[in-house]
């Protein structure tokens, strides 16, 4: 959804970047206060889902690159 018809980005923001800058907010803002009510169990499910939300973004940059500049076969890759 673009709500100013007149902006025009010239290039699309990195995915495992905005990811990162997101999780880093959410860090700094929420989680960072509360380190110390946390208990084990939390910990270790944020840690979880930090990672599936970096592996998420990382698809969904691979992902865009194929959109953008097409299917490649991998120069290594032999069938």
């Amino acid at each position: 959804m673009n709500i100013n018809p007149e902006f025009n980005s010239p290039e699309r923001p990195n995915v495992e970047e905005a990811m990162e800058q997101a999780m880093s907010f959410i860090f700094d803002e929420f989680i960072e206060p509360r380190k110390d009510d946390m208990g084990t169990e939390n910990a270790e499910l944020l840690a979880i889902i930090g990672i599936m939300l970096k592996d998420i973004a990382k698809k969904a940059e691979a992902y865009y690159q194929i959109q953008e500049t097409g299917y490649q076969d991998p120069k290594n890759f032999t069938n």
